[in-house]
């Protein structure tokens, strides 16, 4: 079901929102580096991600390694058997989000994520009453790394896919009435390959004029 354009007008208080950013991938298909740690411009991926959720919300959890970052505030957190992929990293951040109502879920590489976007995708949340909102990901099905959960909605995904959730896909985390929010397609490029990364420098670099 997809969900039609925003109403700029509506706000959501920061304290109900916390943001868990995706960080412990192996970047395999890039040599191995640590992507989070990749700049393109003067941010590191995972700083302009946390630069676009920072307005939106009040804690912002970051599940991988410490990294520098210049985002205040930030909580670091690892799973207690790393290297599973995303649906152990999310249960590691959910036990830093209790109390918060709403929860963004990110990959930690979206060079192109801006505030509007996730502004969009909480707006859409609330005024469909849906357990999700996510941006259309492959074959436009939502993408789960680009979305924002009712924190019990999400809750109840992860500790039903429990102790036995490495490997699982990320979409299994999304409740049967997610829906589907046309946000900038710019905005969920993520660099996954050699190939995205160029894709990203040149469309940011379009971006800018």
């Amino acid at each position: 079901m997809a969900w039609m354009p925003w109403r700029a007008q509506a706000f959501y208080s920061l304290r109900m929102n916390a943001c868990i950013v995706v960080a412990g991938g192996a970047a395999l298909r890039l040599g191995g580096i640590d992507k989070a740690a990749l700049r393109i411009g003067k941010a590191t991926l995972l700083d302009n991600v946390l630069a676009a959720a920072g307005p939106l919300c009040s804690r912002l959890i970051v599940v991988g390694p410490v990294r520098p970052t210049s985002a205040p505030g930030v909580v670091f957190t690892i799973e207690a058997d790393p290297g599973g992929g995303p649906v152990p990293a999310v249960l590691a951040g959910l036990a830093e989000a209790a109390g918060a109502e709403h929860v963004y879920v990110l990959a930690a590489d979206l060079p192109l994520l801006s505030r509007t976007g996730l502004q969009q995708l909480l707006v859409a949340l609330e005024e469909t009453g849906a357990g999700a909102a996510a941006a259309p990901g492959e074959n436009d099905e939502p993408n789960p790394l680009l979305a924002v959960y009712r924190y019990e909605a999400l809750r109840s995904a992860a500790e039903k896919l429990g102790a036995g959730s490495a490997g699982l896909a990320a979409a299994r985390l999304l409740p049967d009435d997610t829906v589907v929010v046309p946000i900038d397609p710019d905005e969920s490029i993520n660099v996954n390959t050699p190939a995205d990364l160029t894709l990203a420098i040149s469309t940011k670099r379009k971006r800018r004029g």
